[in-house]
């Protein structure tokens, strides 16, 4: 195959909804102690497949994409609430090949992506019984780099807000468990490839841990996660395109002195009905607390 047709390219502004738009980590839902305030780094080396059409390959594509993140949260008291604030800003760099796919979607696309500012409230904090439950509502404004000539970019052009929550439990002192759910709105893209206008219906995620303490300092967890929704419209035209795939991870957690932390996780797609299937993900990050 040495071309690729129109309406697989539309497909692919599913892309991003193949993962939760807010990536959660296991003990995000944890809350801060108030008056305390983290930075986090972040790296993600990320290698797509496809594209996919109907839970079908339809073209022997790649796309490796490098994202490193930098985050900042402080968390302070309301009456007798916990809230956090947090501001994350990416960066990425993905190349795409074999050349049919790069004429399609754009050679390459680096840059800010959006950035992203949130708040959490936790309406239940019970250390005695290890029991956290946290809302959040984060909003992401279309500040990343863009060009309307590709599909391909670092940024999105359009507002989205997601509203999540999440819970965390212990099971046994050795074991516990976290939940979160998503659901995100998407504004619409005005310059979508050639001045068209991009719509997304919303999306669902539910993303969940099982988490083993080795030892106090070390932690593994295995995760899953299902994305639903998110269908596109282009110009009033239905692509009828969800983007529903399901997803596993794994990883370790290491808590270090002086308020460190250091998290690795590796995570795929199982299942995918359009767009790009992620046959690799590698997360390192890198947390300290002041």
């Amino acid at each position: 195959m040495t071309a690729i047709p129109l309406f697989l390219i539309l497909l692919l502004s599913a892309t991003a909804c193949h993962a939760a738009v807010n990536d959660v980590m296991p003990g995000d839902y944890f809350p801060l102690q108030p008056g305390q305030t983290t930075l986090t780094a972040y790296a993600y080396d990320r290698e797509f497949q496809g594209p996919y059409a109907g839970g079908r390959k339809t073209f022997d594509g790649r796309i490796d994409s490098s994202v490193l993140a930098v985050r900042a949260a402080r968390s302070f008291q309301v009456g007798n609430t916990t809230v956090a604030g947090v501001a994350v800003l990416p960066w990425s760099d993905s190349q795409v090949s074999p050349a049919p796919l790069a004429t399609a979607l754009g050679e390459k696309a680096k840059g800010l992506s959006d950035l992203r500012l949130g708040l959490t409230a936790w309406l239940i904090n019970d250390k005695s019984t290890a029991n956290y439950l946290g809302v959040s509502g984060v909003l992401i404004a279309p500040t990343g780099d863009y060009d309307g000539r590709q599909v391909l970019n670092a940024g999105e052009n359009r507002w989205r807000f997601i509203f999540s929550g999440g819970w965390q439990k212990d099971i046994t002192p050795r074991f516990l468990v976290e939940l979160s759910p998503e659901i995100a709105f998407y504004g619409d893209n005005n310059d979508y490839t050639g001045n068209r206008t991009l719509e997304q219906r919303t999306t669902y995620a539910l993303t969940g841990y099982l988490r083993w303490r080795v030892t106090p300092t070390w932690h593994v967890h295995l995760g899953g996660q299902l994305n639903r929704g998110g269908e596109t419209r282009i110009n009033g035209v239905d692509q009828r395109n969800p983007a529903n795939n399901d997803r596993v991870m794994a990883g370790m957690s290491w808590f270090l002195p002086d308020q460190q932390q250091v998290i690795l996780r590796v995570a795929r797609d199982t299942e995918i009905d359009n767009g790009f299937r992620t046959g690799r993900e590698i997360l390192l990050r890198y947390q300290k607390g002041f």
